[in-house]
């Protein structure tokens, strides 16, 4: 869906908590931005930094949304 009305019902989140953690998110990815373009200029430098900070952000959203790792959540990941 392109546009979800349902989202922050669906996430179980309010309108500001949503916007601070993707506030946050943003300036980790921003940041993210640096190591890539680094990464892509001398490859052997922080080899493993972007598959960890997609770890890492799956986990965010699982911690502030209330989805537990035993759940399969395929489908919430890929909407």
């Amino acid at each position: 869906l392109i546009m979800d009305k349902k989202h922050l019902q669906n996430v179980g989140l309010t309108y500001l908590s949503h916007l601070k953690f993707t506030t946050g998110e943003v300036l980790r990815l921003i940041g993210m931005v640096f190591v890539m373009v680094v990464h892509g200029f001398i490859p052997w430098v922080w080899s493993c930094k972007f598959s960890d900070y997609i770890a890492s952000a799956r986990m965010r959203i699982m911690v502030i949304t209330g989805i537990s790792e035993k759940r399969n959540n395929v489908d919430f990941f890929n909407q």
